[in-house]
């Protein structure tokens, strides 16, 4: 039984009790201190059981009348004023949020608040009674963490007097859940600015490795050319179609292969701003099918993918956030699915339209999920994973996702028929359709005019690939680094067109070359074309927003760096010279 709160009225002046009420804020900032003038200022009398000892009886303060005071103002300094600041107290102690109690060393509740009492009476009841026998014997503060239907209490209890003890609880799950977003956000920011440097190392070997298999592609159809000026016994006796057709075909499974890399980087590149709030309009089934590659390795050996992408719609969302909901949804298929049965495994993908809304459904033929577990799945830390696999947090975290896009995510599923997760999004517009010429159809040789270029970059092999790439249509200079680029600026900086210039290099970034280029030779900034493997500082994300430079994405084909150097040069300064011959790009990419 709860007993009630009788106040020592001894005590002259301003209550300091009612101080240290108002002291005791929501959060428990001061509570400490209201607990220990809680034990000096009031204490918890024993109601008497007989009538005839300890503090008066509440039902006697009822009966006691009021006596008037002088001026004719209530006298609140008897009984009655006892039981009002009993009740204030009492009062105060129930809005806080917060569970309180005051246990006896025999684990008899004596005082609590509405959530207090309430917590006193769970299974918890033996867990706060230990609490309160041991930090009255050590005489000390103690904390303790407890658990109860999924929900998380953070205990802490202090010693007073009489071998009792105040506990407070307080409820610290959705806190711990914002703990562990947050943590979850910095490491996912962290694997993102991982993922972004690692696309830019790649990007740059791949840049001058796929711009060298066009420029050789581009000499054995000169060789070609050669071999069919030749007399055809020579060219027979010789073998060499055989040879140059096999060369032709190593050349083009190469570019295949670094396209293959390209992509791959490129969609690791679309992951690598978890931590970029900017919302873009995008095309879903472009977002699932980066998913795919990103978990292809783990996946092929699971089971078979079924797509069927139909959905004509965009959405506006973050790239990398609603790709890492398909992630996460995609990969728990693959892992609900038994590795040994792969050939009858499948999870099946669909996008479609639905009115204003775009669909997206993962579907596997796995095992299921059970029926009790269906409610709880999206529950944070819950996980059905064996322990090293699963967190319970990749579910949670796509739908708090979907929730911010206006969207849903939900969940059908029956026991041994598989599951069926589906996400649903407001759709914003139609996706632009794109032609794509057949491959096999040459483009057509345009006229290039002549231009002096300086391309700047910390990386040799891909200064030589330019000159492999430009120097049969544009007059190419090569700098290595913007320490060096600087040194033939200072030479002679009028006589370049366009500058082609990387954007992270050390000592001198391509962004500090800018910077001291406007500077000195404010026309030529405008010249300025960013070559970059990807932009994963925030300086340098910032730097492309906000510049009106042209930039081109390492890897690129020889006929788009032409095409854009050729447009650059035309809108800043018009042609310098007379134009070249044509020139033939069939010999320059495949």
């Amino acid at each position: 039984m709860t007993r009630g709160i009788g106040v020592d009225r001894r005590h002259e002046g301003p209550s300091s009790l009612k101080h240290a009420v108002r002291g005791a804020d929501e959060n428990g900032a001061d509570r400490e201190r209201f607990v220990r003038t809680l034990e000096s200022e009031s204490h918890v009398k024993p109601r008497a059981e007989n009538g005839t000892a300890g503090a008066p009886r509440a039902d006697d303060d009822d009966r006691r009348p009021r006596e008037p005071s002088g001026d004719g103002a209530d006298d609140l300094t008897g009984p009655l004023q006892v039981r009002s600041e009993r009740d204030i107290l009492r009062e105060t102690f129930d809005t806080f949020v917060e569970g309180l109690c005051v246990v006896g060393f025999g684990g008899a509740l004596e005082v609590s608040n509405a959530t207090g009492g309430r917590l006193y009476a769970t299974a918890l009841r033996e867990e706060l009674r230990g609490a309160a026998r041991e930090t009255v014997a050590r005489g000390a503060a103690l904390d303790r963490s407890l658990s109860l239907d999924g929900r998380t209490y953070a205990l802490r209890a202090y010693p007073i007097s009489g071998r009792r003890a105040v506990l407070s609880m307080r409820d610290t799950t959705d806190e711990r859940e914002d703990e562990v977003r947050r943590l979850q956000a910095e490491k996912l920011a962290s694997i993102g600015m991982l993922a972004a440097g690692v696309a830019h190392e790649i990007n740059n070997p791949t840049a001058f490795v796929l711009a060298n298999i066009e420029a050789l592609t581009g000499h054995l159809r000169l060789l070609q050319e050669k071999v069919r000026e030749l007399p055809e016994t020579v060219v027979a006796g010789l073998g060499l179609p055989d040879v140059l057709f096999e060369a032709t075909a190593i050349l083009q499974e190469s570019k295949e292969g670094m396209a293959r890399i390209h992509r791959i980087v490129r969609d690791l590149g679309s992951f690598s701003h978890v931590d970029d709030d900017g919302a873009t309009t995008l095309d879903v089934n472009a977002a699932v099918e980066s998913a795919l590659t990103m978990l292809r390795n783990e996946i092929k050996y699971r089971a078979r993918i079924e797509r069927d992408l139909r959905s004509t719609q965009a959405v506006r969302a973050n790239h990398a956030r609603l790709g890492q909901v398909f992630l996460n949804i995609i990969l728990n298929a693959a892992q609900a699915l038994d590795e040994t049965a792969a050939k009858r495994n499948v999870v099946r993908v669909r996008s479609f339209d639905e009115g204003e809304f775009v669909v997206i459904e993962v579907e596997d033929n796995g095992p299921g999920i059970p029926s009790e577990v269906v409610p709880r799945i999206f529950d944070s830390f819950f996980t059905t994973k064996p322990r090293g696999i699963g967190t319970g947090l990749g579910l949670p975290i796509s739908l708090g996702i979907i929730r911010t896009l206006g969207g849903q995510l939900t969940v059908d599923s029956r026991p041994g028929e598989g599951a069926t997760f589906r996400v649903r999004l407001p759709a914003v517009a139609a996706v632009p359709s794109t032609v794509t010429p057949p491959s096999d159809v040459t483009p057509p040789p345009r006229e290039y005019v002549k231009r002096r270029v300086l391309a700047v970059d910390d990386e040799p092999l891909l200064l030589k690939a330019y000159r492999r790439m430009l120097s049969d249509i544009h007059a190419v200079d090569t700098a290595l680094g913007g320490v060096e680029a600087l040194r033939a600026l200072e030479r002679d900086a009028a006589a370049y067109d366009i500058i082609l210039c990387d954007l992270q290099m050390p000592e001198v970034s391509g962004m500090g070359l800018h910077e001291q280029v406007r500077a000195r030779w404010p026309a030529l900034a405008e010249r300025f074309v960013f070559v970059t493997g990807g932009a994963f500082s925030p300086d340098a994300k910032r730097f492309l927003e906000e510049s009106t430079c042209a930039v081109i994405q390492k890897p690129f084909r020889v006929e788009d760096l032409l095409a854009l150097v050729e447009r650059k040069t035309r809108e800043d300064a018009g042609p310098r010279d007379e134009p070249p011959p044509p020139a033939n790009l069939a010999s320059l990419s495949s």
